[in-house]
């Protein structure tokens, strides 16, 4: 596998250097000109961009600047707001008065939006959408992953991967293979993974939120699509650049357990709390406590011993772009590395990389034919210790044994030392118990090493033909792509002897040894934990485009879509095969109207219900071209849209055959006197041929406006969804006798609406610049609809979020056996003092999971983002927050939930005693089972509102005069930091990650540097 991975790089690696000398051959020498750039006005246009091959420029104050015009190539000036202008160098030569026309509002070059299977102005756009230009985004936030730039800054997202919540709390298959289930994700048109994406490798992102804009493409787009589109090469716009960073990350917060003493203290107590005689003598604490470490092990998995303050990383990028009217190229090549926060043996020296290099190339064929090849590959490898020291940290006990056996306090006649085979830097043996043959620290020093591997190739091709000669506007476009991903393991295994100390009665030495295991360092590697995906995709489109006297806009698109996703161990795939038709029209820039539809097709469906028609229509009315406010000083720009669909999708049916009648084995049955038994067979489910598609109506309602000379940008929508016809077995409509019978109908319906709020506020004052932008997104949920029947009315789902959390309401803890007495029956388990007490919501003297109730919902109603940006000359202070707000969780696992031998968080400090039962925090300890305390409950539930600063940049532009004296465009320095801090009354448990490596906050330096 590497050896096949090793050739598809190298052959890239040359394609991408082969075409970069032709595509920037010379014809001859350059020449130096000055020029001034003005508007139509005739007033100088400042910091407008100037290339000419290899050659670049920035206009000053006066709109001049100086280039070797490169003979053979064209001069480009680009400003914002302005529409670019390109002369070729003998036009160039003789114009050294460059005049550029402005741009009309929301119909700039910076205004092109990539939308489903097309581009259009932001003024032609009807549907719900947002637009990130990563170039702009860029120039302040030096974010590396793709998915870290949405989270806070994307009007209508949830983090970087949900749309206006839709979807939460139905069960649906990953459709996009993106590791999501709610949004397909598409990369240069066609559904990608994105998750190893570099940010910098990304032109920009664009968040399809409604029906209307997301429908072409199909099923899979049922709670809406977020389009990816990667950097392309520039004709006559040869550019390099390099960034180079490097950062630490601190965990954010680490679990906090008790010291062997304080455990046995408390564990003490726990087994008095069952009536149980004490484990551990006080003389036994005190030992523990204040005695060799060695002897009485007080092991700390968290500290610096083990564990490091920080870990490192580092990054390198270089991107290559340019080419000319014929042939145009862009490359990106990346290495991350980053450090293991471990502190000792093989965790010590463990590293992460990941390599990226991605190719894309434009070649023109001839006047009326381009097409495009593009190539991408990440290379992951993860190496470090076997085992895993994050859940062993979280489980084993403080005292259970020492880790680590000093040589120098054992018998060195022992013969079990003197035959050893294997020690630790000649000074310590690996210590051990008999029921902890294997540790966290014997696997680090002597375990050997474990190497996570994973290869993702990806390859796009496209083509595109002009077809004006059969009628101007008429273009065809197809694109097919193959993706493959592989993950492997690679594992050298080494067998380590671990030993308990027998130790002396009278000093603190070892008289002797258990062994337990064996030395053996084989050195042989073992490949295993083999996994793959694979893709296919592909559309053929015709597509239209044409204004008739410069008023009637016409456009349109007719396509065929497939796919096909398959991972390891799914006979079945994942299959898409649509066709859309979407049909356009705007008068005058004033009147908009879009029809969008898909017909799709799905397997899991029965013959002759396969096929689905699924339409949409957005309106727009752009008023601000009306008479009675084109006139207005403070309302630049005011648009109002509308737009109503279905979208049929087969995203939320689970499985394949459900319309059919399923048989599985069912029991044993003996026969011939018991000699003999076979299996029985039994229905599954019943046939329902007519089992449908489900649904998702929608009806969204938006403005857009800018105002104040372009000051104040507002956007709001309002949106209202019913997903219907959910799948499900109902229960509810027949007997119980026919329960192997039921089969699968569309009976249930969540409904989703909200509301998001985007405003954005840019001025300049002398030197000074301020940009701040606000989103807010309100979502709420609401089952209409579901299969239940339950004894009392609190307990139904429906008219509760679909993302409701039910549970036993807490009265607080019990404080005696008469209160126990005199309280209705808890049936969780014996009930004793200090245990948690439940309320009887039915009054019938029992408390049971009849008596559950809506508690809350996980899934925030109001959720946003701040970004504020100042700028001082060449200082840029940026800031990103992330708000939460009406999320409820529940605390569960064995730091909260401690029972039995579990290991001991600091929060038992506050449990249950007679002594302290007025100040409890927490319920009384027990050395049992303990079920009726581990139970969702009011008593674990805490509030999930938070704001995040998940991120803070400054960053210095050096001056042109330094820049242009090293040869370079641009020359940038930054430090930064992400996830920095989060504000919430319940920030230490967001924090925590218990059982794995933990979250952390970043803090870097770099530099970015443009040729």
């Amino acid at each position: 596998m590497n050896y096949k991975h090793s050739i598809i790089l190298t052959c890239l690696s040359a394609m991408l250097l082969c075409i970069q000398p032709g595509a920037h051959a010379q014809e001859g020498k350059p020449v130096k000109t000055q020029y001034a750039v003005v508007d139509e006005d005739g007033k100088p246009i400042r910091n407008a961009d100037v290339y000419s091959g290899s050659a670049y420029a920035k206009t000053n104050a006066e709109g001049k600047f100086s280039i070797a015009v490169e003979s053979g190539s064209d001069l480009v000036v680009v400003a914002k707001g302005y529409d670019k202008i390109s002369l070729s160098s003998a036009d160039a030569l003789q114009q050294p008065r460059i005049t550029m026309k402005k741009s009309a509002l929301m119909f700039s070059e910076e205004d092109r939006t990539n939308l489903a299977f097309r581009k259009a102005f932001q003024g032609d756009i009807v549907g719900s959408v947002t637009k990130l230009d990563i170039a702009e985004i860029q120039k302040y936030d030096h974010t590396l992953r793709l998915v870290d730039v949405i989270a806070g800054r994307s009007l209508g997202m949830m983090g970087y991967d949900r749309i206006r919540g839709l979807g939460r709390g139905i069960t649906v298959e990953d459709i996009t293979g993106s590791g999501t289930g709610r949004t397909m994700f598409v990369v240069d048109g066609l559904p990608r993974e994105v998750e190893n994406m570099r940010l910098n490798e990304v032109e920009s992102i664009t968040i399809l939120k409604d029906v209307n804009s997301a429908i072409l493409y199909g099923t899979g787009a049922v709670n809406g699509v977020v389009l990816i589109t990667t950097k392309r090469g520039e004709a006559f716009k040869k550019k390099s650049d390099f960034s180079v960073n490097y950062g630490i990350a601190t965990p954010r917060a680490l679990p906090k357990y008790l010291n062997s003493a304080d455990y046995m203290t408390y564990f003490n107590q726990a087994r008095a709390n069952d009536g149980l005689s004490p484990q551990f003598s006080e003389e036994t604490i005190e030992k523990f406590r204040t005695g060799n470490k060695y002897r009485y092990p007080d092991v700390d998995y968290y500290s610096d011993a083990y564990v490091r303050s920080f870990k490192n990383y580092y990054d390198l990028t270089g991107e290559f772009s340019g080419g000319n009217n014929v042939a145009q190229y862009y490359t990106n090549l990346g290495w991350y590395n980053a450090g293991s926060l471990l502190n000792f043996g093989e965790g010590a020296k463990g590293r992460n990389n990941r390599f990226n290099v991605r190719g894309n190339v434009d070649l023109k064929i001839n006047d009326w034919i381009n097409t495009a090849v593009d190539a991408y590959g990440v290379f992951l490898n993860a190496k470090g210790q076997r085992g895993n020291y994050w859940s062993d940290a979280a489980t084993v006990r403080p005292h259970e044994y020492a880790p680590l056996l000093p040589i120098n306090l054992i018998n060195p006649h022992d013969p079990l030392l003197l035959g050893r085979k294997n020690d630790v830097n000649g000074q310590y043996l690996l210590g051990g118990v008999s029921n902890r043959t294997t540790t966290p620290f014997g696997y680090g020093y002597s375990g050997g090493t474990e190497e996570i591997i994973s290869r993702n190739f990806a390859f796009n091709n496209r083509v595109n033909v002009n077809l004006d000669r059969v009628t101007p506007g008429l273009s065809l476009h197809t694109n097919v792509s193959f993706d493959y991903w592989v993950g492997y393991s690679q594992t050298v295994a080494n067998e380590y002897s671990v030993y308990e100390p027998v130790w002396s009665a009278t000093a603190d030495s070892i008289v002797s040894l258990k062994q337990y295991g064996k030395d053996s360092r084989p050195g042989t590697q073992s490949v295993g934990g083999s996994s793959f995906r694979r893709r296919f995709g592909g559309y053929g489109m015709l597509g239209y485009d044409r204004t008739f006297n410069n008023k009637h806009h016409f456009t349109g698109s007719l396509l065929g879509f497939l796919g096909n996703y398959k991972v390891e161990g799914d006979f079945q795939g994942v299959k898409l095969a649509h066709a859309g038709l979407r049909l356009g029209y705007a008068f005058n820039r004033r009147y908009l109207v879009d029809f969008s539809s898909a017909y799709v097709s799905s397997v899991k469906l029965a013959e002759g219900n396969r096929g689905k028609f699924s339409p949409s229509l957005a309106l727009g009315w752009v008023l601000s071209e009306e008479d009675f406010l084109s006139s207005s000083s403070n309302v630049n720009y005011l648009k109002l849209h509308a737009s109503a669909g279905i979208m049929n999708s087969d995203f939320l049916i689970t499985n394949f055959f459900l319309y059919d009648n399923q048989y599985a084995s069912s029991g044993s049955y003996a026969w011939y006197e018991g000699g003999r038994t076979r299996n029985g067979i039994a229905s599954s489910w019943g046939t329902n041929p007519n089992l449908d598609y489900t649904r998702r109506k929608e009806i969204t309602l938006g403005v857009e406006g800018r105002f104040f000379n372009n000051v104040l940008g507002v956007t709001a929508n309002v949106f209202h969804d019913v997903y219907d016809r959910l799948v499900t077995r109902p229960a509810t409509r027949y007997p119980s006798f026919y329960t192997d019978f039921i089969p699968y109908e569309n009976f249930g319906a969540n409904q989703y609406q909200g509301a998001e709020l985007g405003v954005e506020v840019n001025k300049t004052f002398g030197d000074w610049k301020l940009s701040a932008g606000l989103n807010v997104l309100y979502s709420t949920t609401k089952v209409l609809k579901m299969d239940e029947v339950y004894n009392n009315h609190y307990q139904y789902r429906t008219g509760h979020p679909a993302d409701a959390r039910f549970g036993l309401e807490a009265l607080g803890l019990f404080q005696s056996e008469a209160e126990i007495a005199a309280s209705p029956t808890q049936v969780f388990g014996t009930v004793r003092p200090g245990d948690i007490r439940y309320k009887d919501q039915n009054g019938d003297g029992v408390v049971d999971e009849n008596d559950e109730i809506y508690l809350g919902r996980y899934q925030q109603p109001i959720s946003g983002g701040l970004q504020i940006r100042l700028s001082y000359r060449n200082f840029t202070l940026y800031a990103l927050g992330e708000a939460s707000y009406g999320a409820d969780e529940f605390v569960s696992g064995n730091y909260y939930w401690v029972d039995g031998n579990d290991k001991y968080s600091e929060l038992v400090l506050g449990a249950w005693t007679p002594e302290n039962k007025a100040t409890a925090t927490y319920p009384r300890l027990s050395s049992q089972t303990n079920s009726n305390n581990h139970r969702q409950s009011t008593y674990w539930e805490y509030d999930n509102d938070y704001f995040n600063i998940r991120r803070i940049q400054l960053s210095y532009d050096m001056p042109a005069s330094v820049s242009k004296m090293l040869r370079m465009r641009l020359l940038n320095v930054f430090v930064d930091g992400f996830n920095v801090f989060r504000f919430g009354p319940s920030r230490r448990i967001q924090d925590l990650t218990i059982g794995g490596e933990p979250s952390y906050r970043v803090f870097s330096i770099g530099l970015n540097a443009s040729f």
